[in-house]
């Protein structure tokens, strides 16, 4: 393995990082959302916030892997990825929209 293969799956498994904890602030300021919402109101952040901290777990598993030696190119960690911000993207649009 060459230095340029090592610093690229370094480089890698940081975006990977960087995701999770992306998605783990945005989890707490949607959990946040749902707990400030009266009467239980608050279904859709509090179903972002369960999506986000999924998302966040993806990140840290993955960043796991390719640290520890993984060079399996997987489409499905991507592929959930995308599902899971589309998810968040939506939420986030019909709490807009409803303000």
């Amino acid at each position: 393995m060459t230095a340029a293969d090592t610093l690229a799956r370094e480089r890698t498994a940081l975006a990977w990082r960087r995701t999770g904890l992306g998605a783990a602030g945005c989890a707490l300021l949607f959990l946040d959302a749902a707990l400030r919402q009266p009467n239980g109101t608050g279904v859709l952040p509090l179903a972002a916030a369960f999506t986000a901290f999924g998302l966040t777990g993806l990140g840290w598993w993955r960043a796991q892997a390719i640290a520890h030696g993984s060079s399996t190119a997987s489409t499905k960690p991507v592929a959930a990825v995308t599902t899971m911000v589309a998810a968040l993207i939506v939420v986030a649009l019909i709490r807009v929209l409803q303000l």
